[in-house]
Parts: structure tokens; sequence; C-alpha cells
């Protein structure tokens, strides 16, 4: 929350020009007609996965992205993300020097992407599932895996039927962050890192679902330690005026992130 930082913010804001335009239609369309859909269809903006809001929707927070870059890649790196979301991340990392790879589900969020990093020759956004990241990079070829995957039902991104954001069950969509998760690893050189960005989601009787630790898991599970837990302090935005809402069923408002970095290799 400090000067420093939001003004860098505002200044990679201003280079990636990224507002969210492509998701707040959806948004707006989808909670129009499905109010009748219980907790998890909701689309009001208190459930809009955290992060940086505008227009409504989470927008990485690029100074992060930065960070995940200048601290955990190398020079010049290859970069990628499963579930790449909006553009912030693959501008960054492109604008650093770095080839980035995304791989995004949704067809006009990838063009819009693509779209914005035209003046990077090298980086490119590919519209497929996660879940077929082998299908485009090749095993042991990347240098960073950062990835800010979907919150479950906390915003929906499209209503196909393998969007990780649209299963009705939490268990299914488990299912899908793992596989790609799985097989992200698999294109990750040996001795490098992993950054996720992740916050946890309550179910529909409020408890939190526990899924940073079903994150860790995967990627413990499969070979990568978690070498580093850091907290993303949020905007406040109206989370105060909110809380008294929360509290009168004993909920205290959530108004941060976790960034877990795994490390594949010997340290």
């Amino acid at each position: 929350r400090q000067g420093y930082w939001i003004d860098r913010k505002k200044a990679w804001k201003e280079l990636i020009q990224d507002n969210g335009e492509s998701r707040e239609n959806l948004i707006q369309k989808i909670g129009k007609v499905d109010k009748t859909a219980g907790y998890g269809k909701r689309y009001d903006k208190e459930r809009i996965k955290p992060n940086s809001l505008s227009n409504g929707v989470s927008i990485l927070d690029p100074v992060l992205a930065e960070i995940a870059n200048r601290w955990f890649g190398i020079d010049g790196g290859k970069t990628f993300d499963c579930f790449a979301g909006d553009s912030v991340f693959g501008y960054v990392s492109s604008y650093l020097g770095n080839e980035f790879t995304g791989i995004e589900l949704r067809k006009e969020q990838a063009e819009l992407n693509n779209d914005r990093i035209k003046e990077f020759s090298k980086s490119k956004y590919i519209c497929d599932d996660g879940q077929n990241v082998l299908k485009h990079i090749e095993i042991n070829s990347q240098d960073l895996l950062f990835s800010c995957p979907p919150y479950f039902d906390l915003e929906v991104y499209s209503d196909l039927k393998n969007d990780a954001s649209n299963q009705k069950e939490y268990g299914n969509f488990l299912k899908i962050i793992e596989k790609a998760f799985i097989d992200s690893l698999k294109c990750l050189k040996d001795n490098r890192f992993a950054v996720i960005t992740v916050g946890d989601i309550r179910d529909k009787k409020g408890f939190y679902r526990n899924f940073i630790s079903d994150v860790k898991n995967i990627f413990i599970g499969n070979g990568a330690l978690l070498y580093n837990e850091m907290i993303l302090i949020e905007v406040l935005g109206s989370l105060p005026l909110r809380v008294g809402r929360f509290m009168k069923h004993r909920k205290v408002g959530k108004c941060h992130q976790n960034v877990l970095v795994f490390y594949k290799g010997d340290p």
C-alpha cells in the first residue's frame, strides 16, 4: 500500500492498458440471467476474485508480476502460464526481455492478449485448455512458471464446460487445476521456480475450502517443494463497508492473497 508500489503499479497499467474489458460484459450478462443459481453463481462485486479490481473484474497486480520475473526468473528466459487470464503477466514478462507463452481458454481473451503484446515477437497467447499445456510447450523447456489460477466459483470466466471456474463441484474444479499444474511442472526445467498466486474461497456454508493447501499438495506431491510463501496485501476498496454485514455471521473480511513459490530441483 506504500507510495512506491502504487506509483509503479500505475506506471505499468499505463503501459499495459488492460482493464478487463472482455470479462466485464460476460459478468454483467450472466449476472442478470443467473440470479437464482445460488451462492456459487452470483457475480456481484463482493464475490469477484480479489487482486486488483477494474470494472468489477480482477486484474493481476503488475508489480507482483515484475517481482516474480526479477526475483525468481532468469534474464532472457522462457516463462509461461497455463491459466493466463488477463495480459498483465505476459506483457510484464515480455517487456523485461523474456519469451512468454500463455494458455488461455477463452478465444476473445486470447486474441485481446495477443494484440496487447504484439510488439514482443517471441511471446504469444494460445487459445486452449490449460490441461493441454503439453501440446504447446516442450518438456523441460521453461525457466519460470507463473500462474494465478481460477478460484473455483468466486469469479466465473465463461460458460465453457472445461472451464475450471465453471465447475459445479469443487472436486471437479480441483482435478482440472491438478492436471494443468502437474503437466506444467513437466514443462519446467530442473532448478527453476514456480510462482503461484492463490487465495482461499468459502463454500456455500461459509467455511474455507482450504484451496491454498490443495495447491501446495499438488506441487509438493509432484516434486516441487514449497520454498517461499509471501502475502500480497490488497487495496481495501469497499471492504470496510462490507465487513459490517460479514460480521453478522462472524466472518472476518479478507484482504490478502498467498504467493506460493515452489522449487523444482536441488536448491
